[in-house]
C-alpha cells in the first residue's frame, strides 16, 4: 500500500467510480461512496456509555481482588512493558554485570559503579552499524559514559550521559575515579536535558535517538533506564519509577548541572516521572511532554458515568494532571494529531492546566511514535525555539530577583554586552515570566518575599 493511500486518499479504482458514479447522477449513491472513503477522524477522550464503564470498572474490581488488594501490582499490569528479552545488558571491565533481579535486595555478584561497554542481545542490533558504535560507552568520541545508579529503593539503574558537542568528554581513569562522590563544573551557559524514555523500549534501543538529541540541540543528555527494564533490577512500579526520576535528578546536580539548567523530556509514559520531578523542584528551566498521558487510566477509558476514572483513584498510576499544576517551569506540549494510542486530547487537558505554558506543538497527521521521523526538521526547530525561551526565561527570573532599580534591568542591550558569562549571548527583553500579568514565583521566592517585607516593617518601627 503507497503512503497516500495510507493517508486516506483514493486509490485509482476508487477514483473511477467516484467518478462513474457522478457521470451518472446518482448524488446518493455518490455522496455514500465519498463517505466511506474519507480517512477516520483521530481518536479524542469522550465519555463513555454507562455500560461500558461500568464493564470496565468490574474488570478493574476482579483484577483488584485476583491481586490481593495490592494497587501497586495491578497497575503494573497494565502501565509497564518492558522488552523481554531487553535489547543489552552492562558489562564492567570485561565482565557481565550480574545484579540480583529479586526486588529490594540490592546485592550484586559483581556491584560496579561504571560500565565501559554493553552487549547487543538482538543480532540486528548488533549488526547494525549505527548500534554497533554504541558498544563501548566510555564517554569517548560522541559516546556516553554509563554509570550505575543506587535508587532510594535499593534498586540499581543504568544512566547514559551524552556530552555536549564541543566540550571534551576525554578523562583518564584517576579523574573519573577522584570526581564520583563530588560535583563536577560545568561551564555556566550549558545546559543538560534529561530524558525519561516510553513503555516497551529501554534506554540501549534508544541511544542513536539520544545522540540526534544531544548533537543537533547542542545540549548535555542525560537518560534514565526505568526499574525492570534493561540491565536494571527489581520490578517495575511507580513508586520505583519515582525513585529513577530522584535518581537522574541526583546524577545530573553530581555533574555539575544547577536546577536552572537542567530541562526534563518525558515521551509518553515518560512523562509521569517528568512531571513528578518537575511539581517537585521548583526552580528548574523547563519541561518537555512528548505524546504525554493525562494520568494512567484516563488512557484506558474515557469519562462519562461510572467511570474508572473517578472510582478507582488508587489505580490511577502517573496523574500528570495533578502533578503538572504544582509545575512553575515553562511547559512545552508535544501530540500527534493522529495518535490512536494516546488520544490528543490528552496533550490538550495537560496544556490547559499548565501554570507556565508555551506555545504546544501539535503536529498534524502525526501518530504517537513517528513524530521524529515524518517531521524531523520541524520537530527540531520546535525545540530549538523552546530551549531559548528557556535561557531567556532563565535570565528574566534573575534580572527580576536583583531588582527593578537596577542598571541592567532598565538597559535595554543584550546580556552579552553586559559582561555576564552566566547566559548565552542572546537579547532579553528585560520582562520576568508573568501569568495574568503577576510574575510567577516559585514557594522558595515567596518565602524569601515575605520575608524581605518582615525585615522591613520591623526596621521601620525602630526608627520610628
Amino acid at each position: 500500500m503507497s503512503d497516500d493511500e495510507q493517508q486516506g486518499e483514493f486509490s485509482p479504482e476508487q477514483r473511477a467510480r467516484v467518478e462513474s458514479l457522478r457521470k451518472s447522477g446518482n448524488n446518493e449513491l455518490y455522496e455514500n461512496e465519498e463517505a466511506q472513503q474519507q480517512p477516520a477522524p483521530p481518536r479524542e477522550y469522550v465519555a463513555h456509555s454507562c455500560c461500558t464503564n461500568c464493564v470496565i470498572t468490574s474488570a478493574l474490581a476482579v483484577l483488584l481482588c485476583r491481586r490481593k488488594c495490592d494497587a501497586n501490582r495491578v497497575v503494573a499490569d497494565f502501565a509497564f512493558f518492558p522488552p523481554k528479552p531487553p535489547t543489552y545488558s552492562a558489562k564492567g571491565n570485561g565482565t557481565e554485570v550480574v545484579l540480583s533481579r529479586k526486588r529490594r535486595t540490592g546485592s550484586a555478584v559483581s556491584e560496579t559503579s561504571e560500565v565501559r561497554l554493553i552487549e547487543w542481545k538482538y543480532r540486528d542490533l548488533e549488526r547494525n552499524p549505527i548500534f554497533a558504535r554504541f558498544r563501548y560507552v566510555d564517554g569517548r568520541d560522541g559516546r556516553p559514559a554509563c554509570r550505575l545508579l543506587k535508587t532510594a529503593r535499593l534498586q540499581f539503574v543504568p544512566s547514559f550521559f551524552f556530552e555536549a558537542p564541543g566540550m571534551s568528554a576525554v578523562r583518564s581513569d584517576a579523574q573519573q575515579q577522584s570526581v564520583t562522590n563530588i560535583s563536577i563544573p560545568r561551564p555556566r551557559t550549558s545546559l543538560c536535558l534529561i530524558y525519561f524514555h516510553a513503555n516497551a523500549t529501554d534506554c540501549g534501543a534508544m541511544l542513536p535517538t539520544y545522540s540526534t538529541l544531544s548533537r543537533r540541540l547542542g545540549v548535555a543528555l542525560l537518560a534514565i533506564e526505568y526499574t525492570g527494564y534493561g540491565s536494571s533490577t527489581g520490578r517495575p512500579s511507580v513508586p520505583d519509577t519515582y525513585a529513577d526520576a530522584d535518581a537522574a535528578y541526583n546524577e545530573a546536580r553530581r555533574r555539575g548541572f544547577s536546577d536552572d539548567k537542567i530541562v526534563l523530556y518525558g515521551q509518553s509514559v515518560g512523562s509521569g516521572p517528568a512531571c513528578y520531578l518537575a511539581a517537585r523542584k521548583p526552580n528548574l528551566a523547563g519541561l518537555i511532554l512528548h505524546s504525554p498521558i493525562a494520568s494512567g487510566i484516563r488512557s484506558l477509558t474515557g469519562g462519562g458515568c461510572c467511570s474508572p476514572v473517578y472510582i478507582y483513584a488508587c489505580l490511577d498510576p502517573f496523574n500528570n494532571l495533578k502533578e503538572l499544576k504544582k509545575a512553575y517551569c515553562p511547559t512545552l506540549i508535544i501530540h500527534g494529531t493522529r495518535d490512536e494510542e494516546i488520544p490528543c486530547a490528552h496533550g490538550k487537558m495537560l496544556h490547559d492546566v499548565a501554570r507556565n505554558k508555551h506555545d504546544p506543538f501539535w503536529v498534524d497527521g502525526a501518530g504517537h511514535n513517528d513524530i521524529l521521523e515524518t517531521h524531523e526538521d520541524l520537530y527540531f526547530s520546535k525545540l530549538h525555539d523552546f530551549l531559548l525561551h528557556v535561557i531567556k526565561a532563565r535570565a528574566s527570573n534573575k534580572i527580576y530577583q536583583r531588582g527593578s532599580s537596577s542598571s541592567l534591568a532598565k538597559s535595554n542591550k543584550p546580556l552579552s554586552a553586559t559582561g555576564s558569562t552566566d547566559h548565552l549571548p542572546i537579547a532579553c527583553d528585560n520582562k520576568p515570566v508573568c501569568e495574568n500579568d503577576k510574575p510567577i514565583l516559585s514557594p522558595a521566592n515567596k518565602r524569601k518575599k515575605k520575608l524581605h517585607i518582615f525585615q522591613w516593617f520591623n526596621a521601620r518601627r525602630r526608627n520610628i
